[in-house]
């Protein structure tokens, strides 16, 4: 079932798009301000985000340049809810990474039929496969020969970036920024850690792929 985070200042609105989006049996959260959804991110990621701009002491252009900044949240969805008609509003909002932008007051079949595009979209492309390996992006489940192996949070993102990159050597920094989320190197053995453990998880399921370690650069992942 998609799940779907929604911000939105005004309850009345608010209360049409809970209903909206409990007719159509998605899952979803409301939140009022941008430090609870990103909270709330941290804990779970959505599939799609629907964002209200004009909010309370908080520009919801922001939120959107944060998400788009952050390598895991780059690729979700957002459509843009706003009273703000202008077509020069509309142009910024999708030139910051923006999905779509419905404007206010919308009827709740067009707000339906433009999550549901975004979602198709998106789902396509959503699985990884190399070898006798498969990534689900939006269930977050690897399995190998249909046996699922249970990764942690950043053993996902690791194997996920690898499977994105086949074959290509990925320095430790660009590792660190994509999968840490920061430019900041942590400490060496960090990666180290987390690809031992990786590795083992696949072993034991007879995966045919392999992260080779490329010595004093970063690591490899490649179809046996």
């Amino acid at each position: 079932m998609p799940k779907i985070y929604f911000i939105e200042d005004d309850h009345s609105i608010a209360y049409v798009i809970e209903k909206t989006l409990s007719n159509a049996k998605f899952e979803y959260q409301w939140f009022q301000n941008g430090k609870s959804l990103f909270q709330a991110i941290d804990q779970a990621m959505p599939d799609l985000i629907l964002l209200d701009l004009m909010l309370p002491n908080e520009n919801g252009l922001d939120h959107l340049k944060k998400l788009r900044a952050n390598p895991k949240t780059e690729n979700i969805p957002v459509i843009i809810l706003s009273a703000l008609t202008s077509e020069l509003d509309k142009v910024i909002g999708l030139d910051l990474g923006a999905d779509d932008y419905l404007t206010k007051p919308f009827g709740v079949l067009e707000l339906l039929s433009r999550i549901n595009n975004k979602l198709r979209k998106f789902k396509e492309k959503k699985v990884l496969e190399l070898g006798n390996i498969v990534l689900d992006i939006q269930t977050r489940e690897v399995s190998i020969n249909d046996h699922r192996i249970s990764l942690t949070y950043k053993e996902f993102e690791l194997l996920k970036l690898l499977l994105e990159n086949p074959d290509e050597v990925l320095h430790r920094d660009h590792i660190f920024k994509m999968v840490w989320g920061s430019d900041l190197v942590l400490e060496s053995r960090t990666i180290d850690m987390h690809v031992k453990s990786i590795r083992k998880k696949l072993s034991e399921y007879e995966s045919n792929i392999e992260i080779i370690t490329v010595r004093a650069v970063g690591y490899r992942l490649v179809k046996l």
